[in-house]
């Protein structure tokens, strides 16, 4: 596995000046570079803030992807796990082979592993764990180890950990309880991006009442990231539809998920034909590269079956291939409707009424907070005609929303602001 520049450098000079004779060294820790396009704003504002508080600092990439991050941000970065080449070995069947690769393989990787991150963290002053819905073990305990594991080689490194601005989503496994309590115990400051997720830390054993509540770190975007509103060149209204697969194999039978799909698929197709035959535009919008292209197809292949056509009719659904992609598509809509969460905070940024279609808590929270409540349905069982007045009443209110989305905005913007002069304050 290749070594970045930074990496060699940060791993292999054994005359490191002391702290307090250096440069701020501030490490930006999280879920990037796995194609999730609401991770990498996320990313993206946490930079600019910390550059824009403390610009004397060196700031660096803890990641899954370090090419993507500088590629994305131009900043450098190290890779969160060297045990991943584990995953270019064919799986092993044999008892013995398996036995074999655990202890001459994985265990060693495991433990250079640990050794790796303490030697970064012993010359980094602070570490961020940055915003995301990384406390979740919906996709697995891996990520959750891996977040313990740098929060403890931090502590140990006598590197300061504040976790900022992080969602939390469902925890099904006590090892993924055990992980995030642990890595949260070890952080000087805890922030979150809603109540929603601090209550369920609460549910699930970790409670302490002085951590601070703030909005989703993605609000602090420099506003020079966001393009102007484009007036669609046919001149009818657009409407953006959001698509996700929100599959949860945790909740029940696959057979059940993939019923829910199902209808799910059958309703959006529903309401983009209402739309059309109303005289609407419709574009449909993704919100992650790796997971949501199999849904933008599923969606074209059913409107095909039943006479309408991409590009021929008012129906776009071209792939988005960057984050930047994603905010032009965006400000090219009038009212947006999607299930992925940062797709409603991006459109609520650029003042664009939006309409949840809600797999998770969260959507619930940030559009309650919008004074927006009203306009959301579960995922698993979105109600078409539900949805076509939800959409019609929230159209008519669309030039008071506007004004609404714009001051609370600019309110989370100051909070967040002073989220960061916490968190920042002894570098600055």
């Amino acid at each position: 596995m290749p070594v970045t520049e930074h990496e060699s450098r940060t791993l292999g000079d054994p005359a490191v000046a002391p702290r307090s004779e250096r440069r701020p060294q501030i490490a930006l820790y999280g879920v990037f570079g796995v194609q999730n396009i609401g991770n990498e704003y996320t990313l993206q504002a946490m930079l600019y803030n910390v550059r824009q508080t403390v610009p004397a600092a060196e700031v660096f990439g803890i990641c899954y992807d370090p090419e993507d991050t500088e590629r994305l941000h131009g900043l450098p970065a190290l890779r969160i796990k060297c045990t991943s080449l584990a995953r270019h070995f064919p799986p092993a069947r044999n008892l013995l082979v398996k036995l074999f690769r655990g202890l001459f393989r994985r265990i060693p990787l495991e433990l250079y592993d640990w050794l790796r991150a303490f030697r970064v963290l012993r010359r980094t002053d602070l570490m961020i764990v940055t915003g995301t819905g990384l406390l979740t073990d919906y996709c697995g305990s891996g990520l959750l180890y891996d977040m313990f594991k740098w929060s403890l080689a931090a502590k140990l490194a006598r590197c300061k950990v504040r976790f900022v601005g992080v969602g939390v989503g469902p925890i099904y496994r006590g090892l993924s309880r055990i992980c995030i309590k642990a890595a949260l115990a070890l952080a000087d400051y805890r922030g979150y991006r809603d109540d929603q997720s601090k209550a369920r830390l609460k549910q699930n054993g970790f409670e302490r009442p002085n951590d601070s509540v703030f909005p989703d770190l993605a609000f602090s975007l420099p506003p020079s990231a966001l393009p102007p509103s484009r007036d669609p060149v046919t001149g009818k209204r657009v409407v953006g539809l959001g698509v996700m697969k929100f599959i949860d194999i945790h909740k029940g039978k696959r057979a059940d998920c993939d019923e829910a799909y199902d209808r799910y698929l059958t309703t959006m197709c529903d309401f983009a034909i209402w739309l059309l035959k109303h005289g609407y535009t419709v574009r449909v919008l993704e919100g992650d590269l790796r997971y949501d292209p199999p849904v933008r197809v599923d969606i074209k292949a059913r409107l095909e079956q039943r006479g309408i056509t991409y590009g021929v009719d008012d129906i776009t659904g071209p792939p988005i291939t960057s984050p930047e992609n994603l905010l032009e598509h965006l400000s090219a809509t009038d009212i947006i409707i999607s299930p992925r969460f940062h797709n409603l905070v991006l459109g609520i940024m650029m003042q664009k009424p939006v309409i949840s279609v809600t797999y998770d808590p969260k959507n619930d929270s940030l559009l309650e907070s919008f004074g927006l409540g009203e306009y959301r349905q579960s995922i698993e069982n979105v109600d078409l005609q539900r949805l076509i007045a939800q959409f019609v009443q929230l159209e008519s209110r669309a030039d008071q929303v506007r004004v609404t989305l714009r001051q609370r905005t600019e309110e989370y913007r100051s909070l967040l602001n002073e989220q960061y002069r916490q968190v920042l304050r002894e570098f600055a």
